[in-house]
Parts: structure tokens; sequence; C-alpha cells
């Protein structure tokens, strides 16, 4: 399954739902929702901005530290 066609978001969510993250494909975007299933990021399927992969590393921390 291809997750987003940026090859670092794919990669990232790849080992994110290797470590019982769920993965919900959605329109334009997916949600990666927690193990816990308690918070999710947007995952762009094709991103167009070039801070794209920073901006989702940035919300992945924001995520597992907790803070939404």
């Amino acid at each position: 399954m291809r997750y987003s066609n940026c090859k670092e978001i794919h990669r990232e969510v790849k080992r994110l739902v290797s470590a019982n993250w769920k993965y919900y494909r959605g329109g334009k975007h997916g949600k990666l929702f927690t193990p816990s299933g308690v918070s999710f990021l947007t995952v762009p399927g094709t991103p167009g901005d070039c801070h794209s992969y920073k901006n989702f590393l940035r919300d992945i921390r924001k995520v597992m530290r907790g803070v939404s």
C-alpha cells in the first residue's frame, strides 16, 4: 500500500504502522491513529509544499508528546 507520493512521508507512515499505529485512507488525505486511538494525524497523499515532510515530523512529535 502506498501511503503518500512523498517518499519520506511514506517511509515514516510505514514505520509507524509497523509500530501498531492504524492508517485509514480518505479522499485526498489519510488518517493515522495512535495505538491508543485517541489522537490522529492527517497524512497528505500528494503534498505540494516543500516543507510538508518537516511539518509532518513536527506533527508526529506533538502527538507523541501528548500535545495536540
